[in-house]
């Protein structure tokens, strides 16, 4: 066991508010507690009712107050009214606090903790997952109200691209001032290579994120949770919970369905997740054919008995998917995972089966992928049990812990070679 370290994780949202980012960030300071290091988390205090301190899992919790400057400037001050809250708090409540490591989540808290007193004395490593700039600009272009034309779609374009120039300049800044970069895939570090070429690419690493197999895991009576959630122990349900926006691939998904529902009458569709696209997708779904069911939001208590109880997780992302830790999540649980041949998929699903990438993202091949390989894997004996031991095996948190206690390792040799 190394040297216990004192380490800070600066992240926006943290607990209650649940996403791929915050519970990453979560888990991966319940490991690093586990290993026996001290974990402080900086985050934003977004509603008055929740408390400014508080400890949970090992990590002691700090809130400082977020702050939302007046309109019309409101969003262009936003992130910078923020970052100088973050710097404030931490020099003023945290500065005895002797940090090795600054583990820094996107976005406006880790600018900031970069800007701190702590930043003297600790190593930082910056968390980069996509580009901040691009997600943006896809959102825009997926969510504009259809037949919006003239000056209103021009302008929130503009304001689209603004938003998009502006985190841009500030995640190369972060990126920049911090000793590593810290990627969950080599997909993510090609994202990171082709939108900032030349900036810091040297010095990335890959650390993957991992899944807590205690919490996810097969079911006792895998039969009796379908029956408690309504569904028949004859139809092949497949799941898939995503945030309801474009890059998710929801729609070819539903699409997709529809042609392998017109063809297999004993399939169903549950989704889960909430979002903008989230009224289209419903439309959508009420003509494209098959049984399409919505969740809405599913609390994260809820998530692992779907994931136990069905037959095959869907996961049709399109672009800036990082890891997908319901991909981990599933399989830990004993079920399959369908996904496209994009972003960080094959370098999770490939070593387990190649069966499991799609052959394309249109609605066509994800049927033929659904009725092909998907209803294979289903039914083929000894495959959940194999889904399940390759998660425990290869994603433990423990060992993303273990790689981020590696890196401060590293880059104190690389700084006391510099000295």
């Amino acid at each position: 066991m190394p040297e216990s370290l004192r380490i800070l994780i600066a992240i926006d949202n943290f607990h209650p508010l649940i996403g791929g980012a915050e519970h990453a960030a979560f888990e991966t300071g319940a490991a690093l507690v586990r290993r026996g290091h001290g974990v402080d988390v900086l985050t934003m205090r977004k509603r008055p009712e929740w408390p400014s301190q508080e400890e949970m899992a090992g990590l002691r919790i700090f809130r400082f107050g977020e702050r939302v400057p007046p309109r019309p400037f409101g969003r262009l001050l936003y992130e910078r009214a923020n970052a100088t809250a973050a710097r404030r708090y931490l020099d003023e409540h945290l500065s005895r606090e002797p940090y090795d490591l600054l583990l820094l989540q996107p976005i406006v808290t880790a600018y900031g903790a970069l800007r701190s007193r702590a930043r003297r004395r600790a190593v930082a490593a910056y968390c980069f997952y996509a580009p901040l700039a691009e997600e943006h600009r896809n959102a825009v272009r997926g969510l504009l109200p259809p037949g919006l034309r003239g000056w209103r779609r021009q302008a929130l374009l503009f304001s689209g691209a603004w938003t998009a120039h502006r985190r841009a300049l500030g995640q190369r800044t972060a990126i920049e001032a911090a000793d590593a970069v810290v990627c969950p895939s080599e997909y993510s570090r090609g994202l990171l290579a082709d939108a900032f070429p030349g900036v810091a690419t040297q010095h990335a690493c890959i650390i993957p994120l991992g899944v807590d197999a205690a919490r996810f895991r097969p079911a006792d009576d895998r039969q009796a949770v379908r029956a408690r959630l309504g569904w028949a122990p004859d139809e092949h349900v497949l799941l898939c919970v995503r945030r309801l926006v474009p890059r998710m691939g929801i729609g070819e998904l539903i699409r997709g369905f529809g042609l392998a529902a017109a063809r297999r009458h004993d399939l169903r569709l549950v989704i889960g997740g909430v979002g903008p696209l989230g009224p289209r997708l419903q439309d959508l779904a009420k003509t494209a054919g098959g049984r399409v069911d919505f969740l809405g939001l599913l609390p994260p208590d809820d998530l692992p008995r779907y994931l136990q109880a069905a037959d095959l997780f869907v996961l049709p992302s399109l672009t800036l998917e990082a890891f997908g830790l319901v991909t981990t999540e599933a399989l830990a649980c004993g079920t399959p995972v369908l996904a496209t041949s994009r972003c960080a998929a094959p370098e999770i699903l490939g070593p387990l089966d190649p069966r499991l990438l799609m052959s394309g993202t249109d609605p066509a091949a994800i049927a033929d992928s659904i009725l092909g390989p998907g209803l294979d894997v289903i039914h083929e004996p000894g495959f959940r049990d194999r889904c399940r031991a390759y998660a425990v095996e290869r994603f433990p948190w423990d060992r993303t812990a273990q790689g981020l206690e590696e890196l401060v390792s590293q880059l104190r040799a690389k700084a006391g070679d510099a000295g």
